[in-house]
């Protein structure tokens, strides 16, 4: 053998077993890798494993709410379970109608745990006072007033520690609170004492003192409603919401709470149904707008969660469907599509939109990684 070819094969032995120049074998140094690298290892193997229909489901998160006899769902069904299966649901939502016991609730979201094949985000709206599902059941909890009600930020995040607490005992994981509305109009139908002040800066360090409360309880807050629901006439369950004030304002009032909370860590975001003339374009609510989802993403540099807040509200229904408002949410840069009014419709929507091409598997790869990340850093995804 010519000896190039034996230096050759020498070499490539030698690189194989460790060898010196002299052929002696070395041990193999072991690559150790950061946590950060196995992080996103995790991940992007999770998303590699995944097809396109367990991809689209992440990006929804369901309500259950009621028997077909009318009665509430505290008891985990049969085809709902199998809705969480076939559509490989990435989350659910509970209401009051969900909720009788701890020990019951416990069961529950045991039980959606247990069908679904990647750990489900498992929310609920508990801002205290006001809007509170735990005051309609009997589950153990301790009495709070609405935030407009707290004067001191210690306050807010006492509160946000007794809510989290209970609610990890139930085995809920998001909280759709706090509210970062500032109540600056006396007319808002919708919001008065749920915000915790009529100044940008007070709203802002009461909701990061809940949202540190709260997540030091191991639960994750989603601060609402982007761009700002504090100044409106209208409440989005019922219609279209306009907040007519152009950038300049809403920089220096109503971005200021939520930017506050996200220097603070929110782990999400929730969009509401608001139209925003005067700062952006596209005449579309931010749910459905990909300017508004880019003022939160490039002017208050958020590279979390985004949830819409839910989508069978009539500001949505009456005017977009259920399939396609699902899309247009997910096409404008959202994350997690809450509560479509008709699921059956809004998984199959996204997914004509992926097969015609509307929607790249690259984008629902992006809202993945967030997802995934968030799933994973709550000890979701292993």
């Amino acid at each position: 053998m010519k000896r190039w070819l034996v230096a050759v094969l020498t070499a490539v032995m030698c690189f194989g077993a460790g060898c010196t120049n002299n052929g002696e074998e070395q041990p193999q140094v072991e690559v150790v890798k950061t946590a950060e690298e196995i992080r996103q290892d995790t991940i992007q193997e999770t998303i590699d494993s995944m097809g396109v229909e367990e991809k689209l489901g992440q990006l929804l998160m369901a309500d259950f709410r009621n028997n077909a006899d009318g009665s509430g769902m505290t008891a985990l069904r049969k085809d709902v379970a199998e809705k969480i299966e076939s559509y490989h649901l990435g989350g659910v939502i509970l209401f009051a109608e969900n909720l009788d016991t701890l020990e019951q609730t416990q069961r529950l979201t045991s039980d959606f745990q247990k069908v679904a094949e990647i750990p489900l985000f498992i929310g609920i709206d508990e801002e205290g006072g006001l809007v509170s599902r735990l005051n309609k059941s009997n589950i153990p909890h301790e009495d709070m007033p609405s935030p407009g009600q707290m004067k001191e930020p210690n306050e807010a995040e006492a509160a946000g520690r007794s809510i989290g607490e209970t609610l990890a005992s139930m085995g809920v994981n998001v909280d759709f609170a706090p509210i970062a509305d500032v109540n600056t109009n006396p007319e808002n139908p919708v919001i008065g004492i749920r915000s915790y002040s009529d100044n940008p800066q007070k709203a802002g360090e009461m909701a990061c003192a809940f949202i540190k409360g709260l997540q030091g309880a191991g639960v994750s807050g989603a601060v609402k409603h982007f761009p700002g629901h504090g100044d409106t006439t209208t409440d989005s369950h019922y219609g279209e919401v306009f907040v007519t004030h152009d950038m300049e304002r809403l920089k220096t009032v109503e971005f200021v709470p939520f930017a506050k909370a996200i220097e603070e860590g929110v782990d999400l975001v929730m969009i509401g149904h608001i139209k925003t003339p005067n700062a952006t374009s596209d005449d579309l609510p931010a749910t459905l707008s990909g300017q508004s989802i880019g003022l939160l993403r490039d002017e208050l540099n958020y590279d979390g969660v985004t949830v819409t807040d839910a989508m069978n509200m009539q500001a949505i229904t009456q005017h977009y469907g259920a399939g396609e408002s699902a899309v247009m949410s997910v096409l404008a840069g959202i994350d997690i599509v809450l509560m479509p009014a008709d699921l059956d419709e809004a998984y199959q929507a996204l997914l004509d939109a992926t097969k015609e091409g509307r929607i790249s598997e690259g984008r629902l790869d992006e809202s993945l990684h967030r997802i995934l990340g968030l799933k994973y850093d709550k000890g979701l995804l292993k």
